[in-house]
């Protein structure tokens, strides 16, 4: 995009989201299917905090159990992230949250995960508030393609509002065999790469 077609504010929201199950249960359901398969000694990021932070004070409960990496486009997120570990230092060992636009990071930028949650992807993007961004809804999911650790797993909210829209760039990965759907938890759908074929 030419300079002059650059939105001089980032798309940021100024919301603050609190954690409501009834409407919108995935970061509970991602913390049930931790517990349920008992992943521990991992390394998570995770699209999206709430105010809440749930996942964050849950792993600290654990005793920190998973590396977790979080970004944030909400101010106030971001300031409830501060008081938490203002707080609760200890969590700051395990549960770090970045305020940014997700559609801004780079490979160089962030490391290898074994679990990536991609809940909203398709509710942030917009491609006029969004033209500084050098990704798009459709790219993301491959930048976190390639920083997957192997058997690694990317999940998706079924619920969210532009989950069609999601479904169809998903399905995209699926048919070019770049990602696979290996399990349904809940309300999240959870992909892979495809498994290697044997020699």
């Amino acid at each position: 995009a030419s300079e002059s077609m650059v939105p001089i504010r980032l798309n940021y929201s100024d919301w603050s989201w609190p954690l409501v199950p009834e409407t919108c249960p995935c970061d509970l359901h991602f913390l049930e299917y931790l517990r349920a398969n008992r992943v521990r000694d991992k390394s998570i990021f995770h699209f999206g905090t709430g105010a809440h932070h749930i996942l964050g004070r849950r792993n600290l409960e654990a005793g920190g159990p998973n590396e977790i990496l979080a970004i944030t486009a909400s101010p106030p997120e971001y300031y409830h992230y501060v008081q938490f570990v203002i707080d609760h230092p200890a969590a700051a060992r395990t549960y770090k949250v970045v305020f940014g636009d997700i559609y801004t990071l780079t490979p160089r930028s962030i490391p290898s995960f074994d679990l990536v949650t991609l809940f909203h992807l398709c509710e942030f993007y917009d491609e006029e508030r969004s033209a500084y961004a050098q990704l798009n809804d459709s790219s993301l999911p491959a930048l976190f393609l390639s920083k997957l650790n192997p058997g690694g797993r990317i999940f998706f909210y079924k619920e969210s509002s532009h989950f069609a829209r999601a479904r169809a760039i998903i399905e995209g990965f699926v048919g070019r065999g770049e990602l696979a759907e290996m399990d349904e938890y809940r309300t999240l759908l959870v992909c892979g790469k495809p498994p290697l074929p044997p020699d």
